[in-house]
């Protein structure tokens, strides 16, 4: 199919957007760098002992030196000390040594997980109030400069604050920011919005980040430089006009497809009033006394709650996945970013392959890698090249079971709580990463609890979702909830008819095949037509 390269910009744009989002969100995986502490220590008096707890002040000077070996020499000694002394990253935990302190069961990711969860509470109610682009914009700036004071201010007390309410901005990205991109590009690069620009990207750029600084507190400021790139961005696109159809606020929706339109170099149609006003509106009690809506709802709580459990477990306890920490993470990163992008060049091409065959494959070999991760355990076969690969595999399989969980609030969730429930179910996946974060003890007690827990909620969601979960691939956000709602399999095969050069309308009304916000609905257009053939005929009767 031959596109024209205007009608290419916004979803560009949209995708360049949502990944500075999530480069910011992955401040969620920063949290390991930010505990990180390394397997061993020396004193300034070069006595090296292993570590057995994150506290340095935990040794006893009656233990045999690490670095003494019968007959060894000098140089041996020294090159040992400085082997085990050496240190990967600075973390604000080896800088401030706070699960030393009364904060012991108050990690650096526990406070930022009840900061999301707090910020989950208030945003997605008032991004459905007052709009999805003024909550964005607010919820990154005060994430950005809560990030930069967190590193900027010398105390553990401000530290943790400024930790809070970084996850503030976390939040936004992740709920509002979502919901934002999801309404504002093509129905059918709506799966790409969450692989070409997704999460491993972002992991990947982190761990590079730390890798370069070396230090948690001048990482902070570079990662605040660059999650600050959203702005510009941000300032040159208008507000969703699918939240603001929904809202019947018809002059500024016309004036944000003007906008886009002049954006992407393309001719401006005005859409009609009266298509915009038969958009029905629906409250939570609404979705609620739905049935069908009532079901998604809760299948997507219980998604979002084992997913992000299973997936932090994994990735909380991987720092130790190989010898060497950058080795593992940017692994962890580089194979998940493949995988997506598989999915993301595959997904269009194969009808068969939507929301619930990508999660349900992904789910199967994530529950296959925690069995043999155990048997790993069990086994002591921890330190070989087949326990990294298997780790690997669990966590990136693991991380590509939440893109259902994404697409599906975006696909199965009416517009006018759309991201109220996106908060919702991320207050879920938050209370999910809590646990995750309350199971650490385990790692140092009983390692194989951790992924045991995995496996169990893993087979339970699975379960589930292959006989609740249902399919939204292709669907039309504005007629989500609409008394009469087509089918996803009906949006899919409009699709079809798409790619082999017919026009159809997608979640925004577009005309031209492929931009979410810029002309009047054919869909819409055909039945003003029809409406008016019949007027026609009831006059001359």
């Amino acid at each position: 199919m031959n596109i024209p390269s205007g009608q290419w910009r916004l979803d560009v744009m949209m995708m360049c957007l949502y990944q500075m989002a999530l480069f910011f969100s992955a401040q969620l995986v920063f949290v390991i760098f930010l505990e990180y502490m390394p397997k061993t220590a020396c004193t300034e008096k070069n006595y090296c002992y292993k570590l057995e707890s994150k506290c340095l002040s935990d040794y006893d000077e009656n233990k045999p030196n690490i670095c003494l070996v019968p007959n060894g020499s000098k140089s041996q000694f020294d090159e040992c000390v400085n082997d085990k002394k050496y240190l990967y990253f600075e973390s604000a935990q080896h800088y401030y040594q706070q699960d030393c302190t009364s904060l012991t069961h108050y990690s650096a990711s526990t406070n930022m997980y009840l900061g999301v969860l707090f910020a989950n509470l208030i945003l997605g109610v008032l991004a459905d109030k007052l709009g999805r682009r003024p909550i964005f914009f607010a919820s990154i700036a005060i994430g950005v400069v809560s990030l930069i004071l967190s590193a900027a201010i010398p105390s553990l007390i401000a530290f943790y604050i400024f930790r809070f309410t970084t996850g503030v901005g976390v939040a936004g990205a992740q709920i509002v920011g979502w919901s934002y991109g999801s309404e504002m590009i093509s129905a059918k690069r709506r799966f790409q919005l969450r692989t070409f620009s997704n999460w491993a990207n972002a992991r990947i750029l982190v761990v590079f980040v730390a890798f370069i600084t070396r230090r948690w507190d001048t990482a902070s400021y570079v990662c605040a430089a660059i999650s600050a790139l959203i702005f510009p961005i941000l300032w040159k696109l208008p507000e969703s006009p699918v939240f603001l159809e929904q809202k019947h606020r018809i002059e500024e929706a016309n004036e944000a497809r003007e906008q886009l339109a002049e954006l992407c170099d393309m001719e401006y149609e005005e859409k009609e009033a009266a298509a915009i006003n038969n958009l029905k509106k629906i409250t939570f009690m609404d979705l609620w006394r739905n049935e069908r809506l009532r079901t998604n709802f809760l299948v997507l709580c219980f998604m979002w709650f084992f997913v992000g459990m299973a997936t932090y477990i994994t990735d909380l306890n991987g720092a130790d996945m190989s010898t060497n920490l950058y080795v593992g993470q940017f692994l962890s990163g580089l194979l998940l970013t493949i995988s997506k992008i598989i999915f993301g060049f595959a997904e269009p091409r194969f009808e068969w392959l939507g929301r619930r065959a990508i999660f349900l494959f992904s789910q199967g070999v994530a529950i296959i890698a925690y069995i043999l991760i155990l048997v790993a355990l069990v086994t002591s076969n921890k330190e070989t090249t087949w326990y990294l690969i298997v780790y690997l595999c669990a966590y990136s399989f693991q991380a590509l079971a939440t893109e259902t969980c994404y697409l599906s609030v975006a696909e199965l969730i009416p517009t006018d709580v759309r991201v109220t429930v996106a908060a919702i179910t991320n207050i879920c996946l938050r209370l999910g990463t809590i646990v995750a974060s309350l199971t650490k003890p385990l790692k140092f007690s009983f390692e194989p609890g951790l992924f045991l827990i995995n496996l169990i909620v893993c087979s339970i969601g699975i379960t589930v979702v292959y006989f609740y979960l249902e399919e939204s691939r292709n669907v039309n956000l504005q007629h989500v909830g609409q008394d009469e709602e087509p089918s996803a399999e009906d949006e899919h095969s409009k699709a079809m008819l798409n790619d082999s050069g017919e026009k159809s309308a997608d979640d925004s009304g577009v005309a031209s095949t492929d931009n979410s916000a810029l002309a009047t609905s054919t869909d819409r257009r055909d039945e003003a037509s029809e409406t008016e053939h019949s007027n026609t005929k009831s006059r001359v009767a």
